[in-house]
């Protein structure tokens, strides 16, 4: 059974995007996609990082700052979208707003944790949290898990 085509071309885009984070150009292509996947675009940052540890392991801690601050940068962008669609109910914000608005800033901490954080960050931007707070607490966040995960690169 054949693959549809759009799977088939997402697999090329992601094969291509991988050996391109194992060149030279790595921490470019970790710092790119690190922020788009703090945006609304599904993306896992974790993998690239991986491949770039994997091909310069002597730049592990810059790799790790790399995505860290690209990933919130992108995570303060959806917080900025959260801001300005505040004109719209969005579902999401919605339903998330009673959360943030209880635990402030510091619920995202979990900006990082898929199918939630981005709606997480979008509800803190809605209900204007002060955006000085959700970035350190979605800094904290996102650097303990690029951590992790560079741990656990270098413990394989």
């Amino acid at each position: 059974m054949m693959a549809p085509d759009w799977l088939q071309t997402v697999a090329s885009w992601w094969h291509v995007t991988l050996q391109a984070a194992s060149g030279p150009a790595g921490l470019y292509v970790l710092a790119a996609l690190s922020f788009a996947a703090a945006t609304l675009i599904p993306f896992s940052s974790e993998a690239v990082l991986l491949v770039v540890i994997a091909a310069q392991p002597q730049h592990t801690l810059l790799a790790v700052l790399v995505a860290t601050a690209a990933n919130t940068l992108g995570g303060m962008t959806t917080y900025a979208l959260g801001r300005w669609a505040r004109h719209w109910q969005t579902p999401d914000a919605w339903r998330w707003a009673p959360q943030v608005r209880h635990w402030g800033a510091p619920i995202t901490v979990l900006a990082w944790v898929p199918g939630i954080g981005d709606a997480l960050v979008v509800a803190s931007g809605w209900l204007r949290i002060n955006a000085w707070a959700c970035a350190f607490w979605m800094l904290l966040g996102r650097s303990l898990r690029y951590i992790a995960v560079a741990g656990l690169a270098w413990a394989m």
